[in-house]
């Protein structure tokens, strides 16, 4: 098989696994009994800090996206008791956010439950080398890096 053949695949691979994330991040879960929320409601409060307040702004840049997607988000988190957004008392221009004690909880659980994943793709995984599985992560850290460059053209 040649280069050109192996790169149409692996990017037929890229693109089906793509779509199954896409599903995935779209469906609602009983993360924590009683708290159904979408995975990328649980990406922002792991992205979140548990201890202190932090801002919509640094929390677009950790999660890679837009503010007006962070602030919809914590819109959507505070009403459901997650998060509390209060100004920066350093400059009322900037909103901060700080998990409730539910947030956190939901946080620590959730913390847990990737520990246990990680434990389980290791299973998975036995099969690749540490070379090979580093070799797995800079061609994800390539990729990103060429949609990031196709996405500022």
């Amino acid at each position: 098989m040649n280069r050109l053949t192996l790169m149409e695949q692996y990017l037929a691979e890229k693109h089906n696994t793509a779509i199954l994330h896409e599903h995935y991040l779209n469906t609602v879960r009983e993360y924590a009994p009683g708290t159904n929320l979408y995975m990328r409601e649980v990406h922002f409060l792991v992205a979140a800090d548990p201890e202190q307040p932090i801002s919509i702004s640094e929390l677009a840049e950790r999660l890679e996206v837009t503010l007006g997607a962070v602030s919809q988000m914590a819109t959507k988190l505070e009403k459901k008791g997650l998060v509390l957004r209060s100004p920066d008392p350093n400059d009322r221009r900037r909103t901060m956010v700080s998990l409730t004690e539910a947030g956190i909880r939901l946080y620590q659980e959730h913390m847990e439950y990737d520990k246990k994943s990680v434990n389980a793709l290791s299973e998975i995984f036995q099969e690749f080398s540490e070379e090979e599985i580093k070799r797995l992560i800079r061609a994800e850290e390539l990729f990103r890096q060429a949609l990031r460059t196709a996405n500022n053209k």
